[in-house]
């Protein structure tokens, strides 16, 4: 007897419309609430401003004596767009920095809207964070590589730049060998270790001569400074009654109540009741000013041989141990910048500046297609996919993601990815209710698959975004972080929650006499199936494909040729060939290109065949080069944006090749059990199925493609036009291939393939008493 305890269809009915509710309200009050305001508050863009553009002068850093290395103009630009992204959020994609010459830098920023925030760009850039030590009084203890102690006087008035030790290029590593995750380690050369150990040495014999062995005194302490000028500027102008409370000392202006020591409470007779640490002040946001304050000796190292210094950080305030370390290296790189001209960037006359609206346009489009289509099952998935896009924002949102355009461009690919893997359970559960079966189990085979499916396509793109974010190719590592989050919560709202809703709402037989709430029932097919029949029998269609491939080429060698320059056909002139190194920055993007599909490739050759991989390998080339080639035949000037579109195009290629695969492993799985069975060419129908189960979606994809190359050229304004035209062309070429070219090509794959069956069989290959028993299992297997 099955003692197995269900629960009752209407409980989960109940359990589902509580679900949907909870959906509902946390869409309206949290984007009221939380999502809108925050958004609104992050977004640096105004009316009309939507950026500054920099021009700075690299000078040599004539402070550094120890950083002689030499180094290129594009080498410079990727060093000073790293300190800018790690300065801010290791996510953000809200800077590009070009070489405009051998000693001229542009740096242009989407943050500075004002005049504030482009006075604290130009500063950020000119101003290096030099790396201050000072003793308890506030003067600095080191000149120019050498342990002396100076005077904070003329500190202020020569400025911090000779006020520091003489350190190696990238002297700071937030990676500690003993795996300690609140500090960071400074390298020190030969010359540095030895002033160190110097400074270390008087500290440890005045203490012993004054007797004084407590590390917490602040005589016994020295101090590490960020920005020590500025930190005295801003005391002085914004803060003088407390400054001169503080005796015109930083270490005292930086602690509460002025006290650098240990605060103690004692009674009458002088017996300590309550001790507490000395705290920094946040209203001044001294923890980014004063990152350490620690005893010189507890800082040599107990291995003679490391000539490090490991500097505690756990200032909750202060930076993280990337942006400090980002900090540090950028102080002591072998050049200054120097302001030699500033502008606001407007936008233009016909463009609306609407991140909302141009996720709201896509959105829009997808739920009402959704909704005519599969009714309330539709209803439920624009709801799912609704939450999602809530909960997706909301994490961006919360770690202080700007959501500028292209973290828009990652936010539409979720949300397309979202809608196809919805468009895939509806279009089979609605097939199945046109072949006659009842809504149970309809639901229950759309659910089995698509489930294992949607995992995989999970697993594809988390496996593409690993490799995205780690190797950082312009802004491949916002794209990547995009697309893993995206990911991780597509497996866990839709794979798994919208699936438990889908099935709670349907195990109810209500619907089997009201299967219209749920979809359009359409029994007429056999007109298509035969315009399908004739799209096998005709060759023209690869004839346009050719065509593009072919005016491209034209072009682009006709203006390589002329400019003498193998990429200048990319309408590139050949002095900016020269100064931005383009061959590097492209050769990098072609490697992450590679390293992701040779991951992937792998994946979906072990889960459905080699033939799909030899598709998707396949139509990532020709969706590559046709999308490159509208950018030559246009002559839309190229830049660094055009890395990021060809690294969405493999995105877009990824989850639609294994949805594709998907679809032809549910029907002819039971092949793999069945080895010496042949299907015959006249057989090997399921790529006509397959081009009439998706041809919707794939117009419906074509349309969303269409959509964004007209929408969002005029609501983006702060992507170049290249990476928005590479990724709503994607689809668009995405569309002719999946109905035009790749499923003949699927097709000569699958019946090579039953050919050499043939062959081994006639060969006795697989004559053995267990195989010849499966000839009788696979006959007729291949019906839909």
């Amino acid at each position: 007897m099955n003692k197995k305890n269900k629960i009752s269809p209407a409980l989960k009915w109940v359990f589902s419309i509580f679900v949907i509710i909870g959906m509902i309200l946390s869409i309206v009050f949290g984007t009221i609430f939380y999502l809108a305001p925050t958004i609104k508050n992050t977004n640096p863009t105004n009316d009309k401003i939507i950026g500054t553009t920099a021009i700075l002068k690299i000078q040599k850093n004539k402070y550094q004596s120890n950083s002689k290395t030499k180094i290129t103009p594009s080498q410079i630009s990727n060093i000073v767009k790293n300190y800018l992204q790690q300065k801010e959020d290791k996510l953000t994609s809200n800077f590009d920095v070009r070489p405009l010459s051998n000693n001229r830098l542009e740096v242009k920023s989407l943050l500075a809207t004002n005049e504030k925030k482009q006075i604290q760009l130009i500063n950020s850039l000119t101003k290096k964070p030099n790396l201050t030590i000072t003793d308890n009084n506030g003067n600095p203890l080191f000149y120019k590589g050498k342990y002396q102690i100076g005077s904070l006087d003329k500190l202020i008035q020569d400025g911090s730049q000779n006020y520091n030790m003489d350190l190696d290029a990238n002297p700071a590593t937030d990676i500690i060998p003993q795996g300690y995750a609140d500090r960071i380690q400074i390298k020190l050369n030969e010359y540095a270790w030895d002033q160190f150990t110097r400074l270390a040495y008087d500290y440890w014999a005045r203490g012993f001569q004054t007797r004084s062995q407590d590390l917490n005194n602040p005589q016994n302490k020295i101090y590490f400074w960020l920005n020590l000028e500025e930190f005295i500027e801003r005391a002085k102008k914004f803060d003088k009654e407390n400054w001169e409370k503080a005796k015109q000392n930083p270490v005292n202006y930086a602690y509460v109540n002025h006290n650098p020591g240990v605060m103690v409470e004692k009674d009458k007779k002088g017996n300590i009741l309550s001790s507490l640490d000395p705290i920094l002040k946040n209203s001044i946001n001294a923890q980014k000013y004063l990152i350490s304050a620690t005893s010189p000796i507890s800082l040599i190292s107990s291995q003679k041989r490391d000539s490090v210094l490991y500097l505690i950080n756990n200032s909750p305030n202060g930076y993280s141990n990337k942006q400090l370390t980002s900090l540090i290296n950028f102080s002591h790189t072998p050049f200054i910048l120097e302001k030699e001209n500033v502008y606001f960037n407007n936008k233009k006359s016909f463009q609306f500046d609407s991140i909302s609206l141009a996720i709201l346009v896509i959105f829009a489009t997808m739920s009402l297609i959704l909704i005519l289509k599969y009714r309330l099952l539709g209803a439920i998935a624009t709801t799912t996919m609704a939450f999602l896009l809530f909960v997706f924002l909301s994490i961006i949102t919360s770690f202080g993601v700007v959501v500028n355009s292209l973290v828009t461009l990652g936010t539409m690919f979720i949300l397309i990815v979202v809608f196809a893997l919805m468009m895939k359970k509806l279009q089979i559960f609605n097939k199945e209710l046109n072949e006659g079966s009842n809504t149970n189990k309809a639901i229950k085979k759309a659910t089995r698959k698509t489930f294992l499916s949607g995992l995989d396509i999970v697993a594809v793109l988390i496996l593409g975004s690993i490799s995205a974010f780690y190797l950082n190719i312009n802004h491949s590592s916002t794209i990547g972080a995009l697309i893993g989050i995206g990911a991780l919560l597509i497996a866990f709202i839709v794979v798994g929650l919208n699936t438990l809703i889908f099935k709670s709402i349907i195990q109810t037989d209500s619907f089997d006499n009201k299967k219209y709430l749920l979809g359009k029932i359409n029994l007429k097919q056999n007109n298509f199936e035969s315009k399908i029949n004739n799209f096998f029998k005709t060759k023209f269609f690869i004839i346009p494909i050719i065509a593009i491939l072919i005016i491209g080429l034209i072009v682009y060698i006709t203006y390589s040729v002329k400019n003498k320059h193998f990429l200048a056909g990319f309408n590139v002139s050949q002095n900016t060939l020269e100064i931005l190194n383009i061959s590097s920055t492209l050769g990098w993007t072609i490697f992450l290109i590679l390293l992701i599909n040779f991951s992937v490739a792998i994946y979906i050759t072990f889960r459905y065949s080699l033939q799909a991989t030899i598709i998707f390998i396949l139509k990532h080339i020709l969706l590559s080069f046709l999308t490159i080639s509208i950018l030559l035949i246009t002559r839309i000037e190229t830049n660094y944006f055009i890395y990021d579109g060809l690294i969405f195009v493999t995105f877009i290629n990824i989850f639609d090749t294994v949805i594709n695969s998907s679809r032809i492993k549910s029907e002819v799985k039971k092949d793999t059990n069945t080895k010496n069975f042949i299907y015959k060419p006249e057989q090997v129908q399921i790529f006509r199925t397959l081009i009439l189960d998706t041809i919707l979606y794939q117009n419906i994809s074509a349309l969303l493609g269409i959509t964004i190359l007209i929408s969002s050229p005029l609501l983006l304004v702060n992507i170049s036009i290249n990476a928005i035209l590479i990724f709503g062309l994607s689809f668009v070429f995405n569309w002719y291939l999946n109905l035009f070219i790749t499923p003949r090509i699927w097709e000569m794959l699958v019946n090579k393939k039953y050919k050499n069956k043939q062959k081994r069989i006639q060969n006795n290959f697989w004559q053995t008493e267990k195989i010849q028993e499966q000839t009788f299992i696979g006959i007729n297997d291949f019906s839909m």
